[in-house]
């Protein structure tokens, strides 16, 4: 039997190849073993026995296919008992002693050398008990008879784990990626169906509704465990701070109507729902509450897992866009207007000139905006606060464009989850560019005011206004479906003394009462 390759041209997996050299071998002991019994004149005799070998043989092998990936002793060591058992017990080792050879050879080729002499060592200690409760005439006969096979197992069976050694130390080497391909297999089809239902958000507020229906609290807030063991929210409410106190208190100094209930994992706490509202607490209402919160744990902790691997490939992913940009397309532009500076040195025609430092001053705008898109890539939010960055970026507007910036800017509680944060800080990014491209303006307000439940953003502008959305423009649509992931609204309104407004309000933010309702004031320009 000779492995072939898939037809798509990749080679086979060595677990693949090892498990088609032991179904080969077995097959070939079977085959000669039901030819030594046909020419002794014996088969008739002998074949209950070789069907109880078959059948050995066929369970072996599916065992080791099952197993084919992570690779277990216990079933080649079972195979080598129980044939030689079955063979010195029934004075088969003439005719069917063939297969005493293949769990030796199979040890070799799966699991190596130390496996190969395990083997071979429970086959002769089975072949001594089996002698020893069964004395005969011709003990010396069989046992030479099952020595002799044992020997020949042994010696293709150290050839085979020296052989094959390489191919065991590139599939250790190879199963954790064949695993994770495995996974972002699963994952990709998912995502191509448009059934992933990994929204972290999303799930936290199905929980939600869920816990509502078992429990009839009014409320629940979810929250997680960080790697840094801090609690964060995912659906936070006004008081998410006050509620995750609540966790670590004992039940007897809860507040009144609230409720604890864990997000189990297979081998630690995952987080909790916090359930406020809850009329009475009971027994069967904590079975009804646990048993939702089992059915949501794992799928939302993969849910967080893979805004984790999410938000780690778009930072990749953003870094390597603005490289490239800096590398290639940058470099090209400014290499135009070199040449641009010397038609413009070198010609004696006044239009000629003209032109190329018209050309020149395009290509300096260019330069400029391909840097403002190198910096908007590379920009990120590392610890879910976006005070800095927002700093950092309405700054460099104010150094390059003369625009005067006037940041307010309050934080407080909880850190924004990393992707409401990302978000957000796109959204501001592309409302603080449209104003710098387009707005003609002299001054910019940027408020930031979050809470880390509650979000309002600003970016407003004393500029030329009339912020509708444009053919083939679609900054103002791309800032709307980024604030609907966080489950934020976006509104761009005019500005009462000129220019335009656009603010992003979560659900839960009132109305400020001012245009500074507290937090830190700062100009810039």
């Amino acid at each position: 039997m000779t492995p072939t390759a898939p037809q798509d041209g990749s080679a086979p997996s060595p677990a693949l190849t090892s498990w088609r050299t032991t179904t080969a071998v077995r097959v070939f002991a079977l085959a000669l073993a039901t030819g030594t019994a046909l020419s002794s004149g014996v088969f008739v005799q002998s074949t209950p026995i070789l069907v109880v070998l078959v059948m050995t043989a066929a369970v072996t092998s599916l065992v080791e296919w099952v197993t084919r990936n992570r690779p277990l002793h216990w079933h080649v060591v079972a195979e080598a008992v129980a044939v030689t058992a079955l063979l010195v017990a029934t004075q088969s080792t003439f005719e069917l002693g063939a297969y005493l050879a293949v769990p030796p050879i199979a040890a070799g080729v799966r699991h190596g050398l130390v496996t190969t002499l395990n083997v071979t060592l429970v086959s002769v200690l089975t072949v001594a008990a089996t002698v020893a409760t069964d004395p005969a005439s011709d003990t010396l006969r069989r046992m030479g008879e099952t020595v002799l096979w044992l020997a020949i197992g042994l010696g293709v069976g150290l050839l085979a784990s020296l052989q094959s050694r390489s191919t065991r130390t590139m599939a250790a080497r190879q199963a954790p990626y064949a695993t994770a391909h495995q996974l972002m297999e699963r994952i990709h089809r998912l995502a191509r169906s448009g059934n992933l239902g990994l929204d972290s958000a999303a799930l936290a507020s199905d929980l939600d509704s869920a816990m509502q229906r078992a429990s009839g609290c009014a409320r629940s807030t979810v929250f997680v465990v960080d790697p840094d063991e801090t609690l964060r929210s995912l659906n936070a409410g006004d008081d998410a701070e006050r509620l995750a106190t609540e966790i670590g208190l004992p039940e007897w100094e809860r507040t009144p109507g609230a409720a604890v209930v864990p997000l189990r994992g297979s081998q630690q706490v995952l987080g909790y729902c916090v359930l406020v509202g809850v009329p009475r607490w009971t027994a069967e209402l904590d079975e009804r509450a646990l048993e939702v919160a089992d059915e949501f744990a794992l799928r939302l902790d993969t849910a967080i897992l893979f805004d984790d691997i999410r938000v780690l490939a778009t930072s990749e992913e953003r870094t390597r866009i603005a490289r490239e940009m800096h590398d290639g397309v940058a470099q090209e532009i400014v290499g135009l207007g070199y040449i641009v500076d010397e038609i413009e040195s070198m010609s004696d025609h006044e239009q000629t000139r003209a032109l190329a430092s018209e050309l020149r001053e395009e290509i300096t705008r260019l330069v400029s905006e391909i840097r403002f898109s190198i910096f908007d890539l590379r920009h990120e939010v590392t610890d879910g606060r976006l005070s800095s960055p927002l700093a950092d970026y309405a700054r460099e507007v104010s150094h390059a464009t003369g625009l005067r910036v006037h940041l307010s800017l309050a934080e407080s509680g909880p850190p924004l989850p990393p992707r409401t944060a990302t978000e957000v800080l796109r959204v501001a990014q592309e409302a603080i560019g449209n104003v710098r491209k387009h707005a003609r303006a002299e001054n910019l307000w940027v408020t930031l005011d979050s809470d880390g439940s509650s979000l309002r953003l600003e970016v407003a502008d004393d500029g030329i206004g009339n912020a509708e959305p444009r053919d083939h423009h679609w900054g103002l649509q791309t800032m709307r479906e980024r604030a609907a992931t966080v489950g934020a609204q976006l509104a761009v309104t005019p500005r009462h003394d000129g220019g335009t407004v656009v603010s992003l309000r979560s659900p839960t933010t009132a109305p400020p009462e001012g245009d500074n309702a507290h937090g830190h004031h700062r100009a810039t320009g």
